[in-house]
């Protein structure tokens, strides 16, 4: 990571917006394609009463099962696994493209996961607390727990072993010995 690297904190909330339009489309995509009307799609945070969301869908009709409440910890694992080939081994050279793409596609749904896993041990059920109800409880468990893991491991290799990491580090001692001969 390089100091520079700090400047896209001040990009949190976009990232935050864009990871609820990813969390809350597979949900809608999901019920739509079991034939559910999507009435609200809400992305942007704000309270409905006196809890708070950073997004929701709501729908009517269809017959929807909870295929719609897992849609968005499958969409995770796949984005994760797109992102991560790509991240790791793509050849891009602009790292602020590089670490915008890590960022959306790794830790996104690692902060995504997280957070939803994290929520029936705060006292707020989200999608896991209702899926907790419904599914095996090993089986929930053990899918957030191992894809969380998987997360944090790819996030890991990204920042260390990648294509991106590799060459940045090769060329900064190419420089350094460059610099060398003309002190």
């Amino acid at each position: 990571m390089k100091k520079r690297d700090l400047f896209w904190l001040l990009a949190v909330p976009i990232y935050l917006i864009l990871g609820t339009i990813r969390h809350e489309a597979a949900h809608a995509l999901t019920a739509w394609q079991q034939g559910a009307e999507i009435t609200e799609f809400v992305f942007l945070p704000g309270f409905r009463g006196d809890q708070f969301y950073f997004g929701y869908v709501s729908w009517i009709g269809g017959e929807t099962n909870t295929l719609v409440t897992a849609a968005p910890y499958l969409l995770d694992l796949l984005t994760f696994g797109v992102f991560f080939l790509f991240c790791h081994w793509g050849k891009l050279k602009r790292h602020w493209l590089w670490l915008n793409l890590v960022i959306i596609g790794i830790i996104s749904p690692l902060i995504n996961s997280g957070y939803q896993y994290l929520k029936p041990g705060l006292g707020m059920r989200g999608d896991i607390g209702w899926l907790l109800e419904r599914w095996p409880t090993p089986w929930v468990h053990g899918y957030m727990i191992s894809t969380i893991a998987l997360y944090l491991t790819g996030l890991l290799l990204v920042f260390t072993t990648s294509w991106h990491i590799r060459f940045s580090r090769e060329d900064q001692l190419n420089q350094s010995r460059l610099g060398s001969y003309f002190k």
